[in-house]
């Protein structure tokens, strides 16, 4: 069995065919849990590299790192899971360890119990966008944190983003600059931070250049629950879509070619985070990357001090800026 990068309770259960409550138990100190078991346990999690808690002296800082569990799998966690793996490699470089806390509805009661048992954990930090539910009780929890990929709603803690704003003004002047005039948003504005951000910076390099979008242009990509929704197109189209994300830009293009329409022939269209989405597009898409090396490390910082030094947790926000790759769901309009 080789060691893993990080180590998660349903990993360690998953390993010895038990239940994700009974190694919470374990790892708890808890009743219920043969001696014979809790070696079994302690033999795994130190395998993976998770220091143990003690209950008395501390031999080392401990970070829990909460992420819904629809970001564990699938082509979007590849996105949240290679940013998870920076930030546990900056936590190990100062000797901290991690285990990762996957939490929903149903788990959400003993997942508060194993966060807020002493000893356990000495910071959280809360990777992505959560439940609702499972957000407002690990606010609760009175332990120190920094947001990842997400704003602290409370203002209590720092935040590490990705400078929305001014990276998706960016892409938005690029299409300006290549020659487009007329540019759509593919986002449902206010369903996140992030896409409320990312649509303030488009419009603000629209009326830079005096440009006005039609309502119509603006399309939204998902639902009040948050679920993906096909994009409809209007009825007149514009020349160019800038989405909100590169999942939203390839199911575009996807209802664009149906359609009989070309990209980027007969309309471009650009997406944000240089996820695996950029990559399966046809025609590769135009896009902002995500610093998630910077990211990491700012983060793991920020919760290293915190854990050091509690009283002087703040509500910082550290906006990480984008960089533009060019690919070819763009052409250069100036040219023809």
């Amino acid at each position: 069995m080789a060691k893993k990068n990080s180590i998660s309770m349903q990993d360690i259960a998953d390993e010895l065919n038990i239940s994700k409550v009974t190694v919470s138990k374990a790892l708890n100190g808890k009743d219920g849990v043969s001696e014979e078991l809790k070696e079994k346990i302690f033999a795994i999690a130190e395998h993976y590299g998770y220091i143990l808690p003690d209950y008395g002296q501390r031999k080392a800082k401990k970070v829990g790192i909460v992420m819904s569990e629809r970001f564990n799998s699938g082509d979007m966690g590849k996105f949240y899971m290679g940013m998870y793996e920076k930030i546990i490699n900056e936590l190990r470089k100062v000797s901290c360890s991690s285990m990762m806390i996957t939490s929903n509805h149903e788990s959400l009661k003993r997942d508060i119990e194993t966060l807020e048992t002493k000893g356990m954990f000495d910071g959280l930090i809360l990777l992505g966008i959560l439940d609702r539910e499972v957000r407002e009780s690990i606010d609760g929890v009175s332990l120190p944190k920094v947001y990842v990929d997400v704003y602290d709603e409370t203002h209590k803690s720092d935040s590490v983003v990705t400078e929305n704003i001014y990276s998706a003004y960016d892409i938005t002047d690029y299409l300006i600059q290549m020659g487009y005039r007329e540019i759509g948003f593919v986002g449902t504005i206010g369903a996140t931070t992030s896409i409320t951000d990312r649509y303030l910076g488009y419009q603000r390099a629209l009326l830079e250049h005096h440009l006005q979008p039609k309502q119509e242009w603006c399309i939204p990509d998902r639902d009040g629950e948050g679920t993906a929704i096909e994009p409809e197109l209007p009825e007149t189209l514009p020349e160019a879509f800038v989405c909100n994300c590169d999942e939203t830009a390839f199911r575009l293009v996807k209802v664009l070619r149906r359609k009989g329409i070309r990209v980027p022939e007969d309309l471009a269209v650009t997406g944000f985070d240089d996820d695996i989405y950029a990559e399966l597009c046809e025609p590769g898409l135009t896009t902002v990357s995500v610093n998630i090396e910077e990211i990491g490390k700012i983060a793991a910082g920020r919760i290293v001090r915190y854990m050091e030094h509690p009283e002087k947790q703040g509500g910082d926000v550290y906006r990480v800026p984008g960089k533009i790759i060019r690919r070819d769901s763009v052409k250069d309009l100036r040219k023809q």
